[in-house]
């Protein structure tokens, strides 16, 4: 079967998650039961997630004079008004029904509060499939922190949105979008750091987007469905 006839099946109902590039399990399209076959892993090449602070996340950054950053790779862009943090992609995996994988980011995002001194630094932002968690490591700099490099943490959680999804498998390419809610973990460092965290313990924090490459779905499915 050709990776121009796969791209007919995969394309209403796929998904791209936040961190990556996502094909929804289409073997029913195809005449196949899904539930007899494991869903196939496909590999991250190259992509991009952009997180985007909520109007209302902005207007607390600026009432606590924080302000989002990034540490290279990773750069920052003016989207809507909306200083947004875009994170690369170079590697990662994650099976095609969205039941399992991890897919993590290069560079870093930042909080700086010039006021107090100090900055927090979340390197390491690994999304993870299964638990719909993102994990990083914080570490705080500036005056009086006197805390090193910490352990990895449960940063964010976050939820798909499918129907913001494109994907081409012919073209090899991907879109999507998903939310992001704010886990203690992020809260806290910042609490630490600046008496207070501009991040809500409820409601999205972050709007995301991802692209992505998925030229190495075709040849997945096709492995997976096909004797």
């Amino acid at each position: 079967m050709s990776s121009r006839r796969w791209s007919r099946f995969v394309l209403p109902g796929c998904g791209v998650a936040a961190a990556g590039c996502v094909l929804s399990w289409a073997g029913a399209a195809a005449g196949v039961t899904p539930s007899v076959l494991p869903a196939p892993q496909v590999k991250v090449t190259r992509g991009q997630a952009e997180l985007c602070p909520t109007q209302a996340v902005t207007k607390a950054l600026a009432d606590q004079g924080v302000e989002l950053g990034a540490k290279g790779p990773a750069s920052t862009a003016d989207v809507g008004g909306r200083r947004c943090v875009r994170l690369p992609i170079t590697k990662g995996s994650f099976a095609v029904d969205l039941g399992k994988g991890s897919v993590p980011t290069d560079g870093a995002l930042t909080f700086t509060k010039k006021s107090a001194g100090k900055t927090v630094t979340f390197t390491g932002l690994t999304f993870d499939f299964a638990s719909h968690k993102a994990t990083g490591t914080p570490t705080t700099e500036g005056a009086g922190s006197g805390r090193g490099r910490q352990q990895p943490v449960e940063l964010f959680g976050f939820a798909f949105h499918p129907e913001k999804t494109k994907v081409d498998v012919a073209k090899g390419t991907a879109r999507g979008a998903a939310t992001l809610t704010a886990s203690p973990g992020v809260r806290n460092a910042l609490k630490d750091a600046f008496g207070t965290s501009p991040l809500p313990a409820q409601g999205t924090v972050f709007d995301a987007t991802a692209t992505g490459d998925v030229t190495a779905a075709a040849k997945a499915l096709t492995r997976a469905l096909l004797p």
